[in-house]
């Protein structure tokens, strides 16, 4: 009787460490897991400071464009836009040099300070029909 005892002992031992050995296994290959994706997530590059693009829109919270910077033929402009919608401030180059234009509701230019090579810095006033009335050189 003894005989028919010990091979039932010798096999609940026997399950019970390849219970444990499956156990450890499994638990090895979480770590690893986990420590390849810990790997992978700290050598990321760091993000690039360099933003490139031909247009960039800023808009307000309900989605309109408020601030426009864009390369045109002629070089970079910062356009301003107002609470309606309409262009009312301009930096950028122009074939002469830079310029800077101040435009009414209607988006007429108004004002333009701008410098050249020929002539220097130059101001400018125009009427609501765009006849320059004021020149300043």
């Amino acid at each position: 009787m003894a005989d028919r005892e010990e091979p039932t002992l010798f096999q609940r031992r026997l399950e019970r460490l390849e219970r444990e050995n499956r156990n450890l296994k499994v638990i090895g290959l979480v770590a690893m897991l986990g420590l390849t994706g810990a790997l992978f997530l700290g050598s990321t590059s760091a993000p690039s400071k360099t933003l490139e693009a031909e247009t960039i829109v800023v808009r307000d919270p309900q989605g309109r464009g408020k601030i426009i910077l864009a390369v045109g033929e002629d070089g970079p402009a910062v356009t301003l836009v107002d609470k309606n919608g309409k262009l009312r401030a301009n930096l950028g180059m122009t074939r002469e040099g830079p310029a800077l234009d101040l435009l009414d509701v209607a988006e007429s230019p108004r004002a333009e300070l701008m410098f050249t090579e020929e002539h220097g810095p130059l101001l400018n006033f125009f009427d609501s029909k765009g006849s320059q009335v004021s020149f300043r050189p």
